[in-house]
């Protein structure tokens, strides 16, 4: 405490309001002269988190954690005392002394502090880049195509990571940045074989993510459309030049890239948006879940201000117990596509096992609420999340209308149902639901019951999706589990002979490549630094040990090419998948006589087609 005077440190307490700075992470309730809610450093259904504003102090009656404001800053983000101290002030308008910080002083300040305070930088770099006449062009062209106006665009922060290899890392050194921070943190990559370092951010539209405090913990770049192609000899020149080669990773990557997992950026944790809704949250108790950032951005922009999204990925039990603790209850708002309603599913089960409230509102097939918004029609948008329905309730109506009329079909859709409700904790609760599927489904209630009970039982156990005659031979030995894909085990192998490409890897999006859980799990932990065979599971079969452990990937010439050669063909592979799924989907819109159906469908399997081809 000695770096910052004990007056200051008092006048900062005392002007901290603890109250509003806990409720930027904390939905709190004046219950007498407290304020209570849930606790955030355990979970817990019922509050037992109590903050006292006379006293500037809070407790958990739960976990008993206890403190002042400067205690709860450090021990929900992390933070050092002097850096809880800095962000408090700057707060409440005290003002720390400066004074010359030693070289020992500034090794003392945390890791953490420094990476957040380099995005800032980067950040504003970003901005003056889009801002730019010239640099900034395609950035701003792309956001008025979009209909996102100035005024959104500097409240969210959005900036334009030039379409060149060196203007962020040239930026960084000018102010004297390592480099080594600026890797850690994901802004640049290093060559392996040539040296030095790039950008990692290139040609892209870049949407900070930021932190309830305002802070900006990583960025979430979008990928500009190509420009038009002019058919006349050397007309394009100019064009190919500021857009990038062919052979550019970063144009032959996903729609976005993230940054990589680090200190400070821990996707699973993260909600894009979720800085500019806490206002909202606190109106009007509800939290609206959509699948991008454009959809964040537009929604926000057309007064949906309660609009949050997970960063690129499926929502998990991280980002479920952040919105928890901020609000009454989730409003799925998704595409209106196969993937939006498959996305709902997934986004329904972790809402439902945190016993979180949540309704869905169903859009239009084809639709998304970012289209909604820039066709003009935000009313219509409005009245399906005022009607969005339970999201139980949706689900099974929703699936058993699909399923064919067949006993097949649904028993399926029964089964689908089942396992969704195993994840209801409450007793009670899940038997009125069982009422309610059996009513809707009209199926006798024992039948129900008996689905449900097998599912309740083993609510994670894929055995639940095999036929009652399959089980009634539970005495049969149990089949060994299917080795993982040869193509996966391949890409898997090159980074265990190559660690140092995982950060190509990250701006790859390989894990989002990746079918099997087993090779996940390997993946994951190595970007986690640790040893890629240590996470792989004794069933994982002989494919590891041929490849894996025999380092047949150690002295290639380029193992960067080859990294790219087989990301490429898991996207290749993933894209035929999702070709042969369109097209049995649009058989079975032909059969049914949805015709408008069958053509949206066609639509999706010439785009996918295109890019097989």
């Amino acid at each position: 405490m000695g770096l910052i005077p004990e007056e200051v440190i008092h006048d900062i307490r005392d002007r901290a309001d603890i109250v509003a700075v806990i409720g930027q992470y904390v939905s709190l309730r004046k219950a007498g002269r407290n304020h209570k809610g849930l606790c955030p450093f355990h979970h817990e259904k019922s509050p037992s988190f109590n903050v006292n504003p006379d006293k500037r102090f809070f407790y958990c009656f739960g976990c008993h954690k206890k403190g002042d404001v400067f205690t709860f800053v450090m021990e929900y983000e992390g933070k050092s005392f002097i850096e809880a101290a800095e962000s408090l002030a700057a707060r409440c308008g005290v003002t720390i002394p400066e004074r010359q910080v030693s070289p020992a002083e500034r090794r003392q300040r945390g890791e953490r502090s420094r990476m957040l305070e380099l995005n800032a930088l980067a950040a504003e770099f970003f901005c003056t880049a889009l801002r730019d006449p010239a640099r900034g062009a395609p950035g701003r062209a792309y956001l008025a195509e979009r209909g996102i106006d100035q005024a959104t665009a500097e409240a969210f922060r959005l900036g334009y990571a030039p379409d060149e290899w060196h203007a962020l890392a040239e930026f960084l050194e000018d102010h004297r940045i390592p480099a080594e921070l600026a890797c850690k943190v994901g802004l640049l990559v290093r060559q392996p074989r040539a040296g030095g370092v790039y950008d990692r951010f290139r040609g892209r539209l870049m949407c900070p993510v930021v932190l309830p405090g305002g802070e900006i913990a990583g960025f979430s770049g979008r990928i500009l459309p190509a420009p038009a192609v002019d058919p006349t000899p050397g007309a394009n020149d100019a064009a190919i030049s500021n857009a990038g080669s062919k052979t550019d990773p970063a144009k032959q990557a996903a729609k976005y890239i993230n940054s990589p997992e680090s200190q400070v950026y821990k996707k699973s944790r993260l909600l894009f948006g979720i800085d500019r809704a806490r206002e909202a949250f606190r109106r009007d108790r509800r939290a609206l879940l959509v699948e991008g950032n454009f959809d964040v951005i537009h929604l926000h922009q057309a007064g949906f201000d309660s609009a949050v999204a997970p960063l690129g990925t499926a929502l998990t039990s991280e980002q479920v117990g952040l919105l928890r603790r901020l609000v009454d209850e989730v409003v799925l708002l998704y595409d209106g596509d196969a993937a939006g309603q498959a996305a709902s599913l997934k986004a329904l089960e972790v809402l439902v096992e945190a016993d979180v409230k949540v309704r869905i509102a169903a859009l239009p097939s084809g639709q998304d609420p970012d289209t909604m918004i820039a066709t003009g029609h935000g009313d219509q948008l409005t009245t399906l999340i005022e009607r969005a329905q339970p999201g139980i309730e949706y689900f099974v109506y929703d699936v058993w209308s699909r399923s064919r009329h067949s006993a097949d079909s649904h028993s399926e859709a029964l089964n689908q149902a089942a396992r969704l409700v195993a994840h209801v904790a409450n007793p009670t609760k899940r038997d009125l639901i069982t009422g309610t599927l059996a009513s809707a489904m009209g199926l006798d209630p024992k039948l129900v019951q008996r689905a449900m009970g097998r599912a309740s039982a083993h609510p994670r156990d894929r055995a639940a999706e095999v036929p009652p005659t399959a089980r009634d031979h539970a005495a049969a030995p149990a089949r060994p589990r299917q080795p993982p894909p040869r193509e996966e085990v391949e890409l898997i192998a090159i980074l265990a002979d190559h660690p140092e490409l995982m950060e190509a890897a990250e701006a790859r999006g390989v894990v989002s490549l990746l079918t099997d859980g087993r090779l996940r799990d390997m993946y994951c932990a190595a970007r986690q630094g640790a040893s890629m065979l240590s996470a792989a599971p004794e069933d994982i079969g002989p494919l590891i040990t041929e490849h894996v452990l025999a380092g047949t990937y150690a002295s290639v010439d380029d193992p960067a090419h080859c990294l790219e050669e087989a990301a490429s063909r898991l996207e290749r592979r993933r894209r035929r998948s999702q070709l042969e799924q369109l097209q049995q989907q649009a058989r079975d819109a032909r059969r049914r006589g949805d015709a408008a159906r069958e053509r949206q469908l066609v639509r999706e399997i010439l785009t996918i087609r295109r890019q097989v081809d």
